[in-house]
């Protein structure tokens, strides 16, 4: 059990680890932010004591992932993902965070689903529709973030708008497909993909 807990541990604080990049697309609403500075502070403290873990990362050998940005296209690894929960008085919401990585790029994108009730926050389903992201407009928790690699290191553009499509879940392999675009802010770089079987952690 404590090396399960100290997994799932590990995997969001890698999520944390992204989170500045997200923070500068989302203007989180007031009324959500006490639950996220909450659920940031939380693992920041449990994060002390793992200090001998090694991040872990996910076996995915039937995922399938294309990117192409601009003219060119590049096969997509299968770096780390998480399926999580964040519960309210009122309902609840579900998280799907997946990060690939290729030669030239970094694709992270980030899934906000609900709200749910306690029955349907248990099951890992996410709505199979196509989940949009504006920095100008009504945002439906599709949110895309590239990074492109220049002299070793990858750099963030800055999105303006993007989607995620989810067309396919399979619960039992805990895996999802569909396709996704995304363009940067200044509206000179953009990008198309599609992705089959990637995996997932569910975290309850």
């Amino acid at each position: 059990m404590r090396k399960r807990i100290t997994v799932y541990v590990s995997i969001l604080l890698l999520i944390i680890q992204r989170a500045t990049v997200f923070m500068k697309h989302y203007h989180v609403p007031t009324n959500n932010a006490l639950p996220l500075m909450a659920l940031l502070c939380f693992l920041l403290l449990l994060s002390a004591c793992q200090h001998d873990v090694d991040p872990p990362s996910l076996s995915c050998p039937e995922m399938q992932m294309v990117t192409t940005i601009g003219t060119g296209s590049s096969n997509m690894t299968f770096s780390r993902s998480l399926l999580f929960r964040e519960r309210t008085d009122t309902g609840g919401l579900k998280f799907l965070s997946v990060e690939t990585v290729s030669d030239s790029c970094r694709v992270v994108f980030n899934i906000t689903d609900g709200m749910y009730d306690e029955a349907g926050l248990k099951n890992d389903s996410l709505h199979l529709k196509t989940y949009t992201y504006t920095r100008r407009g009504v945002q439906t928790g599709g949110l895309v973030a590239v990074a492109i690699k220049n002299n070793g290191e990858f750099t963030y553009l800055t999105t303006d708008s993007s989607s995620v499509t989810i067309r396919k879940m399979n619960l039992r392999t805990q895996t999802i497909s569909g396709s996704f675009y995304f363009t940067d802010n200044e509206k000179n770089i953009n990008g198309t993909g599609t992705f089959e079987n990637a995996c997932y952690v569910s975290l309850q």
